[in-house]
């Protein structure tokens, strides 16, 4: 799969950008259902392979219908997908608390299994600097977020760098430069990314850590405050003290909805 912008020149045009996070004020498509290129949703038919899916819906196809799945459950915004893995499932954002779907499924109904959430301190439009998606792996090393910990693999961190993020009228494409164990904390409370300074302690954080078991993409060693990110995080029941996470880059806005308001 070709990305239309080389790296070195999405990096160069993001560095433009100055400020910190104010705002994001865009409105997506009136469509009922959020579609990708013709070459897009080819390249994500060759990865994939049959698998369970929530209400019948699938990115496999590359369309979500987000008025069927808002009819089941409106605290549903997002839809993520990661060829090759089993992760292909809705994202939710719950009004009551931020741990609701730690043990609630995408239906609402009480279960071990939960969702795959975000918290209230991210925006449901994707506009924040970091989104952490959280997600459980099981005792059996199942779950919603159990193939993440594939990516400790170096050859399937190399050959897999997509990820795909389905909103209603738009589509995300992020590409994945980070994944490794770190202390079980939240990432929500330990930065604040709603300033610079936390963005950038992050990004410090990160890419100083001296972890063997690092997997890093060559060709985003310069990531700032100003790109657009996702975390996503797992951690596996019998090692409570650490958890890993999947962190990926913004290189893809098909709507070119996603901005956000900025000032020094």
């Amino acid at each position: 799969m070709r990305i239309n912008m080389k790296k070195a020149e999405f990096l160069e045009f993001l560095v433009l950008v100055i400020g910190v996070v104010c705002a994001c004020g865009n409105t997506y498509k009136e469509e009922h259902k959020t579609e990708v290129s013709a070459e897009t949703a080819e390249n994500i038919r060759n990865d994939s392979k049959p698998r369970e899916s929530f209400a019948g819906e699938s990115a496999v196809d590359a369309q979500i219908d987000f008025d069927a799945l808002r009819e089941i459950n409106s605290d549903i915004f997002a839809w993520i997908y990661i060829p090759d893995t089993a992760i292909d499932c809705p994202v939710l954002q719950s009004e009551q608390s931020d741990t609701f779907y730690e043990d609630h499924n995408a239906y609402g109904e009480e279960d071990d299994v939960g969702a795959a959430y975000i918290e209230l301190a991210n925006l449901a439009s994707m506009c924040d600097f970091n989104t952490v998606l959280h997600g459980k792996t099981g005792a059996d090393e199942d779950g919603l977020f159990a193939d993440l910990y594939r990516f400790a693999d170096p050859d399937f961190f190399a050959d897999h760098e997509y990820v795909y993020l389905y909103l209603d009228g738009n589509v995300l494409t992020y590409e994945i430069f980070a994944a490794y164990e770190r202390e079980n904390t939240s990432l929500i409370r330990t930065y604040d990314f709603t300033y610079l300074s936390g963005c950038r302690q992050f990004l410090s954080d990160l890419y100083g850590a001296r972890d063997m078991a690092m997997n890093l993409r060559e060709g985003w060693e310069t990531v700032n405050e100003y790109h657009y990110v996702i975390t996503l995080t797992t951690q596996k029941e019998e090692n409570a003290e650490s958890q890993f996470v999947v962190v990926a880059v913004l290189i893809q806005d098909a709507a070119g909805t996603i901005n956000r308001v900025v000032t020094e």
